[in-house]
């Protein structure tokens, strides 16, 4: 298996932790509901040279990315926008890191790289996936290379680290990578005016899944998740869901990362179960999945494959047919026929023949579409901070994985999608099953339960637990 698929499953365990309940808003949010806060200093451009002409987008560019305006930088203003990208470009999830920063670049190369007569420069940073070295990269990005910008981030650690500093320098954050925490945007030690999420977080990809099992009859779940931190919030979600609406958890098995030899565990799956969800990472879902066909023969169970991550991409390619009528779930499909999606795959495989796309490509993607948009709403002038950051809180896009908007946290709305892999010739293909749109961190959940719920914290709890046993662990906090 590629590191590719590996690293993309790791990056979600780890950057899936929660961490505490909601904070003021600025006054700045376009929601009428957002509570008060500060508004972000504002910060005026020195004068420049005038602005270039803005570059003809090239045809396999979506149809509905949003175009460079014609109105020019302020007077003079020639210099560019420096957009700081932080990544673990080393280690194990390098190849993670570079779908992300290759998607990025992509939707930039479609604009030709210039955005409201501003050039965009990419300045990219290896935090290795470790914190301390995240903020240290962060620090050298802004008051050394002098980003406006800050985006990317994987590992949830160094998204808090960045986050709190951001809001101490006042620098905007765009979360484009695979930071998905479930409380980042709410907790008031990393919450502020200056950081927005455009990728997803716990609940908004663990509800959708548990809701269609249920609405398909399915009743009587196990859950496998690997035992590490994220995962068990993955599981903690999908588990609550699942029960609220009727069903029942009858087993649960917490494997640690790495396993090879998944044989034991297959031995002893509880037979009176209709519906096994998976959270296994990297090679880990690539084992069990292979594995389970040879086991098992011909499936009697409905798997979902949590986040999708063994249903796309290289280890999709590797199971091939072994993966056949398993479900997966993510905020993209290859499968979405939307004319924005087929111009972005149109565009990759013309500049990448051949590689696999993945979700961190196309989250990537939207990071440079949104943060284009933003751009083109203020003529380029990014050094209005307050105008460039009310211009993000609106975002409201047509993207290759659907529409996207943020809530009144800035944390992203957009669509999840189930998909079942099929067979097309020699070939494993996703036939969509469901579009949930418009999916939010709080989707099919109360405030309550939002900022009360213990996720990541209820591991061997769940054979047995009630929708009223559940009402109380929120009641009690």
């Amino acid at each position: 298996m590629s590191k590719r698929g590996m690293a993309g499953w790791l990056a979600l365990s780890i950057g899936l932790s929660a961490c505490g309940a909601a904070s003021a808003v600025p006054s700045s949010a376009p929601s009428a509901g957002a509570p008060s806060g500060g508004s972000p200093r504002s910060v005026q451009a020195a004068p420049a040279a005038s602005a270039s002409g803005v570059a003809e987008k090239p045809s396999g560019a979506a149809t509905s990315a949003p175009a460079p305006a014609a109105s020019v930088a302020p007077s003079g203003a020639q210099a560019s926008i420096k957009v700081g990208l932080i990544e673990p470009l080393t280690g194990p999830f390098a190849d993670l890191a570079k779908d992300n920063i290759d998607g990025f670049n992509l939707y930039l190369s479609s604009v030709g790289g210039t955005v409201a007569g501003r050039k965009i420069e990419v300045v990219t940073a290896d935090d290795r996936g470790q914190t301390d070295v995240g903020l240290t990269k962060a620090k050298q990005l802004v008051e050394s290379d002098k980003v406006q910008v800050l985006g990317g981030i994987t590992v949830t650690t160094v998204c808090y680290a960045v986050a709190a500093y951001v809001k101490e320098v006042q620098v905007p954050l765009i979360v484009s990578g695979n930071c998905g925490a479930q409380n980042l945007m709410v907790d008031p030690k990393y919450k502020s005016p200056y950081v927005v999420r455009l990728t997803q977080n716990a609940t908004q990809l663990a509800d959708p899944p548990a809701d269609w099992a249920y609405s398909q009859g399915l009743r009587k779940a196990i859950l496998i998740g690997v035992d590490l931190g994220g995962t068990l919030e993955n599981t903690d979600s999908f588990a609550s869901t699942f029960v609220k609406r009727g069903g029942s958890i009858v087993q649960e098995i917490h494997p640690a990362y790495g396993t090879a030899d998944f044989g034991p565990f297959l031995a002893q799956l509880d037979k009176t179960a209709d519906l096994l969800t998976i959270f296994l990472p990297g090679t880990d879902g690539l084992h069990f999945l292979d594995q389970y066909a040879s086991y098992a023969g011909q499936r009697k169970l409905q798997i979902i494959d949590g986040y999708g991550t063994n249903t796309a991409g290289p280890t999709l390619s590797q199971l091939n047919g072994k993966a056949a009528g398993v479900v997966g779930e993510f905020v993209y499909s290859e499968g979405i026929d939307m004319p924005e999606n087929a111009s972005f795959l149109k565009a990759f495989h013309e500049k990448y023949p051949g590689r696999v796309v993945s979700g961190d490509v196309v989250q990537g993607y939207v990071g440079a579409q949104v943060l284009a948009a933003a751009l083109t709403k203020v003529n380029g002038r990014i050094e209005d901070k307050d105008g460039f950051l009310k211009a993000l809180y609106t975002t409201d896009l047509r993207t290759p994985k659907g529409p996207v908007k943020l809530d009144q946290d800035h944390d992203v709305i957009e669509n999840a999608y189930l998909w079942r892999i099929d067979m097309k010739g020699n070939a494993p293909v996703h036939t969509l099953l469901k579009t949930y749109p418009d999916v939010s961190r709080g989707w099919g959940r109360t405030p309550e339960e939002l900022a009360r719920f213990p996720y990541g914290k209820l591991k061997d709890k769940w054979v047995g637990m009630t929708k009223d046993r559940l009402d109380q662990i929120v009641a009690q906090g």
